[in-house]
């Protein structure tokens, strides 16, 4: 019986766990802000894990995909421009 109930004590919590990705679902195209609310680009590519890529100040950046969400429908970064600068 102690069996049964944690396994059922574990499939309820997988039950309920989100996947990152879904915290805001960018997509190719839509506009990227970053935390004080100023544009900073046009999303290029998802990757599958959910990370946006972006091209500013000339080169591709990588925003991964914790650091996204969404607010009044806007994809917004909680990076700031100075820090998504820094970005390799």
């Amino acid at each position: 019986m102690r069996k049964l109930s944690s396994l059922i004590l574990a499939a309820t919590a997988l039950s309920f766990t989100v996947p990152a990705a879904s915290a805001a679902e960018a997509e190719r195209n839509e506009r990227l802000y970053d935390a004080t609310g100023a544009s900073v680009a046009k999303v290029n590519r998802v990757t599958e894990s959910g990370d946006v890529l972006v091209i500013y100040k000339g080169k591709v950046r990588r925003i991964e995909a914790s650091t996204l969400s969404e607010n009044d429908g806007k994809l917004v970064t909680s990076l700031t421009k100075t820090e998504i600068r820094r970005l390799d």
